[in-house]
């Protein structure tokens, strides 16, 4: 198997791992793998600077290679797009398209469930000038009100909504279309980054700067 020269798996350094085949000759047989177990990671004061980045909301059934090539024209960097926004299982946790979040639905739920209520949330509520009383968003029991005194009288209001399961779960995907693109202009710096992180330190197992050798203990001989 290939893979681009910007592709994740490309960044990934080897391991000199002793090997599995049947026909080996000794335990002393190795072959050389990727070493799986490395991962990219942000550095802080990237990651922490959000001028580094711009707001995408991802549209429909939108997937990650899609927008690496449409931000940086390269759809193995999708793999920048994910490690850039914390994402690791991509099937939890990037935004599902429409046919595929029916069929989640329809796995989930049946369509009484659907319909019925998850939780409440409150509605804003605000004094004669503007004051913030009550913000929007909050969740609540079904018989919540707010007591508040404006221009010397006291008042009693029960603001909310209720949520569906549908609507609950529609906002926890919408949720998931919010992600931070790191600009362009900064990708070089990022892939340079990452190479140095993903370079092996100087121990008893260095070989290379990405070759390490590990041993496994489970491995005895034919």
């Amino acid at each position: 198997m290939t893979y681009s020269a910007n592709s994740y798996f490309r960044q990934l350094p080897d391991l000199d791992y002793p090997s599995l085949k049947n026909d080996r000759k000794s335990v002393y047989d190795y072959e050389i793998v990727k070493n799986l177990f490395k991962r990219a990671v942000v550095r802080d004061d990237v990651f922490g600077d959000m001028v580094n980045f711009t707001k995408y909301s991802v549209e429909g059934d939108e997937r990650p290679d899609e927008v690496a090539y449409n931000i940086y024209g390269d759809a193995a960097l999708d793999w920048v797009i994910l490690t850039t926004n914390n994402i690791i299982h991509v099937r939890d946790e990037w935004p599902m398209g429409n046919q595929d979040f029916l069929t989640y639905l329809n796995e989930k739920y049946t369509s009484q469930e659907l319909s019925n209520i998850h939780h409440y949330e409150t509605k804003v509520i605000r004094d004669s000038r503007q004051n913030l009383i009550q913000p929007e968003g909050l969740y609540v029991e079904s018989n919540h009100s707010v007591t508040f005194t404006d221009r010397g009288s006291t008042y009693t209001k029960s603001e909310i909504t209720s949520v569906s399961f549908l609507e609950h779960e529609t906002n926890l995907n919408d949720a998931k279309r919010n992600i931070d693109i790191l600009r362009p202009e900064l990708l070089d710096v990022f892939l340079r980054d990452i190479s140095d992180i993903m370079q092996y330190k100087d121990s008893s197992q260095y070989l290379t700067d990405n070759l390490k050798r590990t041993q496994n203990p489970r491995i005895i001989s034919p």
